[in-house]
């Protein structure tokens, strides 16, 4: 069990066996310390010309809390599966602790500090289906929400069936959800393309959780989607 104190930021981490993980950059405060915890490294690889996450998390500790340091470089599709597994583990292991977490790491460039920000509770849905359809099937559960989409794609995003243009995601959700909440607690659902790279998961991550408050809920469920596999992903 360690104790991280607070460090100049570094965009590269060394792990035990010296191997480098270049983690992701954001411009957020994020957790800057944190009491015993263990480490999990997932590493950019390439075999047989396919990305794939080299990891390492044999010095993890069920009763600590848990940081993932994953390159910032690696795909959804190489993480998350390792990510679901690692959580299970770590809630229901022989040892597991009540008030240990799960962690993703970060360098902060306002702070230039490393950082955490903590993801426990999040339930990743791998089974291509989007939160619209989801929503649809499960509707009773949701009806008392003002329920808005969010699709994040490598190149483009999407607010509902609107596309939207560089820098103006926020604005333009603040003002979608002005503008149809109609006194309603907002939730957001969040829908992430198994292609983007987690640099831009982090980053499309934080921006969302910054406006959240007590009016406006993030859906604990992330759906991980194959464009290949949703017709109507709005990918294009």
């Amino acid at each position: 069990m360690k104790k991280l104190l607070y460090i100049l930021i570094p965009l590269t981490l060394l792990s035990c066996n010296k191997k480098e993980i270049k983690i992701p950059v954001l411009a957020i405060k994020g957790i800057q310390e944190l009491q015993d915890h263990s480490q999990i490294w997932m590493f950019f690889d390439v075999k047989d010309n396919d990305t794939i996450a080299n990891i390492n998390r044999k010095n993890t500790i069920s009763s600590t809390h848990w940081i993932y340091n994953i390159d910032r470089k690696l795909p959804l599709k190489t993480i998350i599966p390792s990510i679901s597994e690692f959580q299970y583990k770590h809630a229901n292991g022989i040892h597991s602790k009540e008030g240990r977490f799960d962690y993703f790491s970060y360098a902060d460039t306002i702070t230039d500090k490393l950082s955490f920000i903590k993801f426990d509770g999040v339930i990743y849905k791998q089974d291509s289906v989007l939160s619209k359809t989801y929503i649809k099937e499960n509707s009773e559960d949701y009806l008392n929400y003002n329920n808005i989409n969010l699709v994040f794609n490598p190149n483009n995003t999407w607010i509902n069936d609107a596309k939207m243009e560089d820098g103006e995601l926020i604005t333009t959700l603040l003002e979608f959800i002005e503008f149809s909440s109609e006194g309603n607690k907002t939730m957001l659902h969040l829908n992430f393309n198994q292609d983007l790279l987690y640099q831009d998961y982090l980053y499309y991550l934080t921006l969302i959780k910054s406006i959240s408050n007590p009016g406006i809920l993030i859906n604990n469920l992330e759906f991980i989607f194959d464009p290949l596999k949703v017709p109507d992903c709005g990918c294009e």
